[in-house]
């Protein structure tokens, strides 16, 4: 082999072992279970939030991943867990979130990759719900099928209390104001919080037709409040909603009560 063969061969083998490393880097994958969580906003957009089930020494650190979607399918490629210099010393899992934008009524294909294991399945969304068919797998588990779409003209409420007089004289009021009962289709419903954007919030309707509110949807594992009873409502309300924040301002000094509506408002009453 004379010197210049010698040298682009070399060159070769440099530029090939780079390119290597570099790409084994990139796609070496997540070394935990990834759990996703579908979100509804309130412009009918639909979110995915991804969470490990590891946990890091830091709340931050970022899911480092690559997405598309075309008119049928979804591409979601999960390559590592970034571990930043800049770190909130709480302990907590590696996160990401996506938005699909508003879904048109139809089946994606859904392919979701993490390292070189790559899994298909399809979303199916229809004017009611998102639903997933999705094989079981040790790299992923939604957490949160079917997610219901939440029906126009809603409100939620969880509120926190110690006397159930009070509890009632708020109802009463409420449905004074025009707020009626509704019956809502068992599962889960959720919405993002116009606060901030990594809380959520949603209920669940289970088998017996029980709200339970959760602050947060990616823990589902239920919630405790401590020394007051919780009880969560779902009410359909065609009134003007400055009537709800009043009443709600009203009750501020003997009970915690947290209210939501289908555009994305909120009423906290300890936020008056």
């Amino acid at each position: 082999m004379n010197t210049s063969t010698f040298k682009i061969t070399a060159i070769a083998l440099l530029a090939f072992t780079t390119f290597g490393c570099d790409k084994a880097k990139m796609y070496k994958g997540i070394d935990s279970e990834i759990n996703i969580t579908m979100m509804e906003h309130s412009s009918g957009t639909l979110q995915l939030y991804f969470s490990t089930t590891k946990i890091y020494p830091c709340m931050n650190y970022p899911i480092d991943l690559s997405w598309q979607k075309t008119s049928n399918r979804i591409e979601i490629s999960f390559k590592r867990v970034i571990e930043t210099d800049f770190c909130l010393t709480a302990l907590g899992p590696a996160t990401a979130t996506i938005d699909l934008g508003v879904l048109s009524d139809g089946t994606y294909q859904l392919n979701l990759q993490n390292g070189e294991v790559k899994y298909s399945g399809e979303l199916v969304v229809s004017s009611a719900n998102y639903t997933v068919n999705f094989v079981n797998s040790p790299d992923f588990r939604f957490k949160n099928m079917p997610l219901n779409k939440i029906p126009e003209n809603s409100l939620w409420l969880a509120i926190s209390y110690s006397n159930e007089g009070t509890l009632s004289s708020f109802l009463e009021n409420l449905m004074d104001l025009g707020a009626t009962k509704k019956q809502y289709s068992r599962g889960f419903y959720s919405f993002d919080s116009p606060l901030y954007s990594w809380f959520y919030c949603g209920f669940m309707i289970d088998k017996n037709d029980i709200i339970t509110y959760y602050p947060n949807l990616t823990n589902l594992d239920g919630v405790t409040w401590g020394r007051m009873v919780e009880q969560s409502f779902a009410f359909q309300y065609l009134g003007d909603n400055t009537d709800i924040e009043q009443l709600v301002k009203q009750y501020k000094e003997q009970m915690e009560i947290r209210v939501y509506t289908d555009k994305g408002e909120q009423f906290l009453s300890w936020m008056y």
